[in-house]
């Protein structure tokens, strides 16, 4: 017996549901969708029809619990057939199979079937009346939330183009105050419909209010690059609720998908994306959107008319596809530009407020630190610089891994005239690592501290024979305090010390401090593990014989235990300037050094 084929069933009223709990995320969507269809339709009839003044009529009328919304449109209409082909068939209405004949199908983003159907999400019936600009015949269809619907012609006499809609609104709306309020649907109009190039008028207490007179001008982008910067300001604050001071316009390569970077001057929470108001072909898609612009425009609040991007089902947000991507890469070149632009006060307050994240990007996005890096504030020998004063005058910069390294090296570094930067802060190693495939002719170095003591020049075999058997009897009295005491000549005069020692001669710094601190039960558990690890190598105290004070010193008549008093007050001294919390024997030494250097007054 030969296969007969089968037809799927469609349960409306499960569609009815998956529309309006887990497609949709947006209540009132059903809105845009009667906006969308009532756009086509105009934009339709204006192929044929240039100059064609379109307009969308809405009016909310009855008493509560026996309103209907009304949504009027004077677009191309519809024939009976096409009411068949787009109405009957759920689905069968793809924006490519939706075609008024004649018409580019590109300029359209509704479909009729599923957006018809959305609107069963707040009425049980569905009346639409359509009269064709090419028949001149008027269409009724009628259609329920169980399944059913009718066609039928309706003789009138001559009627205008267009297309009405009619909802017959239930009981039990309570999420949908748009359905009981005038105001709430002329909110949630200017929500979807603020950039239509048509006119959307309401009528309300008898008077027609016209929503969208002002706003649509700014999805025009040859309007918008003309306009004021007072409007711009003015319109940021209308459509996404916060007072702007500053913006710059962005625009891709082609044109067809431009806006407004405003920028954001209040501290955001770290890893906050981007937040980009998105209409596509003039109609609001989201304010959720983040994936049209790059991750590291969290800095700006935007708005932006694309219309070649292509919606996912819900059509709320859009196709992760190569279209995608290119316009998401060329937006990002475009707010490089923007950014650029800025005057020099708004660039430092935007850098101001966002310096963390902005080096919290750039330490991750090449595109972005290329953007951002002369403006990039680091910590250097004169303070903090901008990144583009550091590098002038010098090809070479050599940086810290940690803040302690830093705090060694400073003060050598400034004497031997090196430019250096700390790098121990968060984000400044990966930068500074970065930016050697970056710039061009610039050189960063990461440094060590036992590296630049190699420009340390040794003392001659005469000093040596001099100045040795003292060294010997002092580095016998530090060794308590495991620092080596070295006479070096350092090149230059104003620098009389240098204190250097290893990233784990300070990690055993630490624990031992930390040991003194706590409790015996932890104390236990910090020398245990004090145990497990590698002997730490000395610290290193150089002492500069250029220096007149170390020079005079070491040449004077004192005693060796004179001497050792008065270096052991350089290696406190060493300690306090390098930020180097005192150990208890420290904390001692100081005080008794205090009152040996009072005795030998």
């Amino acid at each position: 017996m030969k296969n007969q084929p089968h037809r799927f069933q469609v349960n409306l009223a499960g569609m009815i549901d998956i529309l309006s709990n887990h497609l949709y995320d947006e209540k009132d969507v059903y809105i845009r969708e009667l906006l969308q269809n009532a756009t086509d339709a105009i934009r339709a009839r204006k192929k044929i029809e240039p100059a064609l003044n379109g307009q969308i009529h809405v009016s909310l009328t009855g008493q509560t619990g026996k309103k209907t919304l009304i949504l009027e449109d004077n677009g191309i209409g519809l024939t009976e057939e096409e009411v068949h082909d787009f109405l009957a068939t759920i689905a069968n209405s793809s924006k490519g199979e939706k075609s008024f004949e004649g018409q580019d199908t590109n300029d359209f983003i509704g479909r009729f079937g599923i957006g018809l159907l959305s609107c069963f999400i707040v009425s049980n019936e569905i009346v639409m009346i359509s009269t064709s600009q090419k028949t001149g015949a008027t269409t009724e269809w009628r259609g329920k939330a169980d399944g059913t619907y009718s066609v039928r012609k309706i003789e009138t006499e001559t009627r205008p183009s267009g297309t009405q809609v009619y909802l017959r609104l239930r009981n039990g709306l309570e999420e949908h105050p748009e359905c009981e309020n005038v105001e709430d649907l002329i909110n949630t109009l200017k929500k979807y419909g603020s950039s239509l190039e048509n006119n959307i008028i309401v009528e309300m207490n008898g008077l027609e209010e016209n929503i969208n007179s002002w706003t649509k001008q700014f999805s025009d982008k040859d309007t918008l690059f003309s306009l004021p910067k007072e409007e711009i300001i003015k319109y940021g604050e209308y459509i996404l609720g916060t007072q702007f001071q500053d913006y710059f316009l962005i625009a891709n390569e082609s044109g067809r998908t431009f806006g407004i970077a405003y920028m954001i001057t209040n501290i955001l929470e770290m890893n906050a994306l981007p937040k980009q108001t998105v209409f596509l072909n003039n109609v609001f898609v989201n304010s959720k959107i983040n994936n049209v612009l790059p991750n590291w425009a969290f800095f700006a609040e935007c708005v932006i008319w694309t219309n070649e991007l292509q919606l996912v089902a819900s059509r709320e947000s859009f196709y992760e596809n190569e279209n995608l991507k290119t316009v998401n890469e060329q937006l990002g070149e475009a707010l490089v530009g923007g950014i650029k632009t800025l005057t020099k006060s708004a660039f430092t307050e935007l850098l101001t407020t966002h310096y963390l994240d902005f080096k919290a990007v750039a330490s991750e996005d090449s595109t972005f630190l290329k953007l951002i890096y002369p403006y990039l504030p680091f910590q250097t020998l004169n303070g903090e610089e901008n990144l583009a004063d550091i590098i002038k005058g010098t090809n070479t910069i050599y940086y810290t891994f940690s803040v302690e390294e830093f705090r060694l090296l400073e003060d050598i570094a400034r004497s031997s005239g090196i430019t250096l930067i700390n790098g121990g802060y968060t984000y400044e190693t990966p930068i500074l690592e970065k930016l050697n495939d970056l710039i061009d002719n610039i050189e960063f170095i990461l440094i060590q501290s036992d590296e630049i003591t190699k420009d340390l020049l040794p003392i001659s075999l005469e000093e040596e024979l001099i100045y040795n058997p003292v060294l010997a009897e002092i580095n016998a009295i530090m060794e308590e305090f495991e620092t080596d005491i070295t006479i070096k000549h350092f090149g230059q005069k104003n620098l009389p010390i240098t204190f250097i020692h290893s990233t784990s001669t300070q990690v055993k710094r630490e624990l031992e401090r930390a040991k003194e601190e706590t409790s015996t039960v932890f104390s236990d558990i910090l020398e245990s593990i004090q145990k497990k690890q590698e002997p730490a190598p000395l610290a290193h105290l150089y002492l500069n014989l250029d220096n007149e004070l170390i020079n005079k010193l070491f040449n004077s008549d004192k005693s060796i235990d004179e001497l050792s008093v008065i270096v052991k007050t350089f290696y406190i001294q060493s300690l306090i300037l390098g930020n180097y919390p005192l150990k208890r024997k420290e904390m001692q030494l100081m005080n008794q050094n205090m009152l040996r250097i009072l005795e030998m007054l």
